[in-house]
């Protein structure tokens, strides 16, 4: 069973640590809990895969502290200034083409890359902590419903991650919005809480 560790700043500042020496960890943001590894380290990548039960083929989000994040990875048009300057951050996935030396494993050899800057104390705490990105998904296995507290984060992947940082519960409870910027036309591809009436007048 994984440990559980309070999300106060001690323990979550020691949670990043834990990613950078390649853990798997559940931690809370304001939609779901999210499961995640760094985005850098391949191995850990793949067992976040395995964890989760999820597609090799299938990309993970990457959660971001700040733009220049996303910059370094991906191309950014007046579009996606846009949007990640007005939603983020908040509750909004931003597919982008990615730059042809990104090559992290969370790509799942795709030509794009999505990001997200979660709108969630603990989430951005530990996410500026690392310092680089997190390749995450929702603390679930493929194709069961997304866990909301640390309770069921932790029935769901406690046995296969090394630690679950309990946040309690998420104050929104649904999915994000995701967008792609990839093409000439934006296009959502899940709706949540941000409208795509909202996305358009930005």
């Amino acid at each position: 069973m994984s440990e559980r560790w309070p999300a106060d700043d001690a323990h979550t500042d020691a949670a990043a640590v834990r990613l950078r020496r390649g853990a798997v960890i559940v931690f809370p943001t304001e939609t779901v809990y999210g499961v995640g590894a760094r985005a850098s380290d391949e191995k850990a990548v793949r067992r976040l895969y395995a964890v989760k039960g999820r597609p090799a083929a299938q990309p993970l989000v990457l959660l971001v502290s700040s733009i220049a994040e996303v910059e370094a990875l991906a191309l950014c048009d007046d579009r996606a200034h846009r949007l990640m300057s007005r939603f983020w951050p908040g509750a909004l996935t931003i597919v982008l083409p990615r730059r042809d030396a990104a090559l992290t494993p969370a790509a799942a050899a795709g030509t794009t890359l999505a990001f997200r800057a979660p709108g969630h104390a603990v989430a951005l705490r530990l996410l500026q902590a690392l310092a680089e990105p997190v390749a995450s998904s929702s603390a679930n296995r493929a194709g069961a419903p997304p866990p909301l507290d640390a309770d069921a984060a932790q029935a769901a992947l406690g046995p296969d991650v090394d630690l679950v940082l309990d946040g309690g519960p998420v104050p929104i409870g649904r999915p994000s919005t995701i967008v792609d910027l990839s093409g000439a036309a934006l296009r959502v591809l899940r709706p949540g809480s941000i409208s795509e009436a909202e996305l358009l007048r930005s």
